[in-house]
């Protein structure tokens, strides 16, 4: 079973478990101010115009078309969606994401990622990807499905 984690900026990324799992590949983005405290990382990606790190997956090396194909369309306005689109491509079995902030702060770029991230965990979802997404990261990626005892609704 192919696993891949995605880290995002939040600390919450070291609540991960898998960083010792061989097994598992852990993909990472951009810079990060305590990058060099991540335990392992596999694959780093940097998309933006000029990188701010040097970065396994550019501007320049990313497949774009292939996740323009995948989804019909260019439908991708954050790294993070564009990587869920490129592990899609790599044929996992399961996406884990630790360290995914995006705040209701009324940023209208931000809320946009937030839904262009969520669409393509769905899209993983349609494609009988199984998401894990951390604990303390699920109230910043679906905070309209959990109640205030932190139960999921449809449960």
């Amino acid at each position: 079973m192919k696993h891949i984690i995605i880290l995002g900026k939040l600390e919450s990324k070291y609540s991960c478990p898998y960083f010792e799992d061989p097994e598992v590949e852990i993909w990472t983005m951009n810079k990060h101010w305590d990058m060099d405290m991540i335990p392992r990382i596999d694959k780093t990606f940097d998309l933006h115009e000029e990188p701010e790190i040097e970065a396994d997956y550019t501007k320049n090396n990313f497949p774009f078309d292939q996740c323009h194909e995948l989804v019909k369309g260019r439908r991708f306005c954050t790294t993070m969606a564009y990587m869920l689109a490129f592990a899609v491509l790599q044929n996992v079995k399961k996406i884990s994401i630790y360290g995914c902030k995006y705040q209701s702060d009324g940023n209208p770029r931000r809320q946009r990622e937030l839904h262009n991230v969520r669409e393509m965990i769905f899209f993983c979802l349609g494609r009988n990807i199984e998401i894990e997404i951390g604990e303390d990261d699920v109230e910043y990626l679906f905070p309209e499905h959990i109640n205030l005892e932190g139960q999921d609704f449809d449960q």
